[in-house]
């Protein structure tokens, strides 16, 4: 079973030197978005302060596989309008 590192990067990066085995990529996908989700539920507010949060998983060579990153902004994304309705 492959082995996969979570590290996260909010201006630091702090590296994963445990892993994890899971299935294949699609699991190591699925387990970024819920460490990102985990860690901005813990951090709450303050992930204003940094205003970014990556999940960088790398394989056990090494090498990026999935990379999660959460932005915030007092802006609107670029393009985003909000579209009158139909109905």
């Amino acid at each position: 079973m492959p082995h996969f590192y979570f590290h996260t990067d909010n201006g630091d990066c702090i590296r994963d030197d445990q892993g994890e085995d899971l299935p294949d990529v699609e699991a190591a996908r699925e387990e970024a978005v819920a460490v990102l989700g985990e860690i901005l539920r813990y951090r709450g507010a303050a992930f204003w302060e940094t205003a970014s949060f990556s999940v960088i998983v790398t394989d056990a060579d090494g090498h990026t596989v999935v990379s999660v990153t959460a932005k915030a902004s007092d802006a609107p994304p670029e393009g985003w309008t909000l579209a009158e309705s139909g109905t």
